[in-house]
């Protein structure tokens, strides 16, 4: 385990992350950042904002394209 900058990190390179929610506003700045140090990233996320906006006919005052066009 090895300390910086305030985190723990249990290894420094190419680490295997899942990050729950990633397709929402924290996690997909979180995997982005991960993936660019050059960690394998997975992303797992029920969807469900998504479509609680589609359901509802409204959509997010920050809007973010799916999560399929942004992996491309």
């Amino acid at each position: 385990m090895v300390w910086g900058g305030g985190v723990f990190w249990l290894g420094c390179f190419g680490m295997k992350v899942a990050i729950l929610g990633g397709d929402g506003f924290c996690g997909w700045p979180t995997v982005l950042h991960l993936s660019d140090a050059g960690h394998e990233v997975h992303v797992i996320d029920n969807l469900s904002r998504r479509w609680i906006d589609t359901e509802l006919g409204v959509q997010s005052l920050t809007p973010m394209d799916s999560i399929q066009e942004r992996c491309r």
